[in-house]
């Protein structure tokens, strides 16, 4: 028998989309999960197709009979389809679907990525034929295995579901959480939509929110149900958890200005009352500065505006002094916030924060202020958060 996980949408708080699962009923009369039967490598590709197919075909019925305005996802593994190739108007979902009335923009067959091989031809036709008749594709457990950007171009999927090995180490490593957010912004360049699954716990929740992505699923939002028409999900856990992304973001942007503020108020008092003369020493003039405004500023160097290095690095100490590094001549215009920082500030802008990130050689999390002290020269500095004061 089938039954239906729910999918939620970030833009409705409202179930989007069933994902079709298998289950049967045990000799105790209690209902079973079929994920191991379909999973163990023992049992033939033709005796798990059989029963995928009743199962298959019954969820199509169902979601026939009791659905409103969702839609419905169906696993389909790559061998299943191999023979339909040539014949692709026999796939059977699309004639079950076309039987039972379904409108084909409802389905999205979902592919396991792993199961995905570039040098497949079949596959980019039959996915090509899904596409033509309205079906979505959705590439399930991305990033689990070999996941490779040919794959992505050659299927060109509408949905790529993130491994939920991802979304459970999010809840303790910042490199899945980082890499998770990477995945979502690539996907959204692409037009390509993010679901997150196995989601368990708010914790998971609001790292996946905090990373951006359209659909979310999993047994803390939603179980799997036997029925559509009365389906439950827990809007009101997902809509706390959205509120609180909104309520951060706001926050970290008051925060991030009211930073911005603070060193534009230490700067400015240092440049007012130690004017900078042609005939300064850039590396003597700026270590005063390091020393004069605060210990939590890890470096500062000085660039023009097309990124080449015109200072030293000028570093504090862990002894109080100041140590001097030969940068010069180096170009940072490839950083990510170069561009933008140095727009924002062509448009007037006083000064630019940019918001924390990691050192590359240190690992801590810092964020650096920027600020033009004449035409074309421009004064950074990196400043380490762990050391800022609550109230900068």
């Amino acid at each position: 028998m089938p039954y239906f996980q729910p999918i939620i949408a970030a833009d409705t708080n409202r179930i989007y989309s069933f994902e079709v699962l298998g289950r049967y009923i045990d000799d105790n009369s209690n209902v079973q999960s079929l994920g191991r039967f379909f999973s163990d490598r023992t049992v033939s590709c033709e005796d798990a197709l059989k029963v995928d197919r009743i199962v298959r075909r019954k969820a199509l019925e169902k979601f026939a009979a009791e659905k409103k305005n969702q839609h419905l996802f169906i696993n389909l593994r790559l061998e299943w389809i191999a023979k339909y190739a040539n014949k692709p108007e026999k796939l059977p979902t699309i004639l079950w679907a076309r039987e039972f009335g379904i409108d084909l923009s409802d389905i999205v067959i979902e592919i396991t990525e792993d199961e995905f091989f570039a040098d497949s031809d079949y596959v980019t036709e039959i996915v090509n034929y899904y596409k033509k008749i309205g079906c979505r594709i959705a590439v399930d457990d991305y990033g689990k295995r070999a996941s490779n950007i040919e794959r992505l171009a050659m299927l060109s999927p509408d949905i790529i579901k993130i491994d939920m090995s991802y979304v459970h180490k999010s809840e303790n490593s910042y490199h899945y959480r980082e890499y998770m957010k990477a995945l979502a912004l690539f996907a959204e360049r692409v037009g390509i939509e993010v679901l997150y699954e196995g989601i368990e716990n708010q914790k998971q929740l609001d790292y996946c929110m905090n990373s951006r992505g359209r659909y979310y699923q999993g047994y803390m939002l939603a179980l799997p149900q036997p029925d559509i028409a009365n389906a439950e999900a827990d809007y009101a856990a997902f809509s706390a958890s959205y509120s609180g992304l909104v309520e951060s973001m706001q926050q970290k942007f008051g925060q991030n200005n009211s930073r911005r503020e603070f060193w534009d108020v230490a700067v400015e008092k240092f440049l007012r009352e130690k004017k900078l003369n042609s005939a300064d020493n850039i590396n003597e003039y700026f270590s005063e500065m390091l020393l004069e405004l605060s210990p939590c500023i890890k470096r500062i160097f000085l660039c023009d505006s097309r990124g080449k290095q015109l200072s030293y690095n000028i570093e504090l100490c862990p002894d109080g002094g100041v140590r001097l590094n030969d940068c010069q001549r180096r170009n940072w215009s490839w950083r990510g916030y170069f561009a933008e920082a140095m727009a924002m500030l062509d448009l007037g802008l006083k000064s630019y924060l940019t918001s924390v990130y990691r050192d590359f050689t240190t690992k801590e999390k810092i964020y650096t202020y920027i600020r033009p002290l004449n035409k074309d020269l421009y004064l950074f500095v990196d400043i380490l958060k762990s050391k800022v004061a609550a109230d900068v």
